[in-house]
């Protein structure tokens, strides 16, 4: 079983972007899904900011094939579509930038080099390295896989916090 997370800060413009361009690129379909509540939607053209502004939709699912998408819930939606390639959206609030996360799990070979390949067009889109901070004890600790894009980068200079997905941590953007 071969398992991928990615975590990483962009800005919508850019996921929007990243999507619209692997979707091209590997004749991928993308759907949209919210999972409180559960929904689906698959993205006719184009995807674009306003379909991820809106807070309905959460994550993009990339997909070589239509999905099954009369599923009830979440984990139907999993199980009834293995392999599936997952990006979880993190937006931009009043407390800063939410982390985003590109995920993947499967056994299976074809779905494994598509992640692999979707992975490695995040990486090139990404700067890696981040200081973790902790804002009650003041801690600092260096992470080198953290990503993010120059659009992050921008906004953390521009005073933005930059959000763990997790707790109250925040991230110093390196380089």
């Amino acid at each position: 079983m071969r398992k991928m997370t990615i975590q990483f800060h962009a800005t919508l413009e850019e996921i929007v972007g990243y999507a619209n361009a692997v979707k091209s690129e590997f004749g991928l379909v993308v759907t949209l899904a919210s999972f409180r509540p559960f929904a689906l939607k698959i993205v006719e053209g184009d995807l674009t900011v306003h379909d991820l502004d809106d807070g309905c939709y959460s994550t993009i699912v990339f997909t070589k094939l239509n999905p099954v998408t009369n599923a009830a819930s979440q984990s139907v939606f999993y199980d009834l579509n293995p392999g599936m390639v997952n990006l979880w959206v993190g937006g931009l609030t009043e407390k800063g930038l939410e982390e985003s996360a590109l995920s993947f799990m499967s056994d299976d070979d074809e779905k494994i080099a598509l992640a692999t390949k979707l992975a490695s067009r995040l990486k090139k889109i990404t700067k890696a390295g981040a200081v973790v901070c902790n804002p009650i004890t003041g801690a600092e600790a260096f992470d080198r896989n953290r990503r993010y894009t120059p659009g992050a980068k921008l906004l953390c200079e521009a005073g933005v916090k930059i959000l763990a997905l997790g707790g109250g941590n925040f991230y110093k953007l390196a380089g």
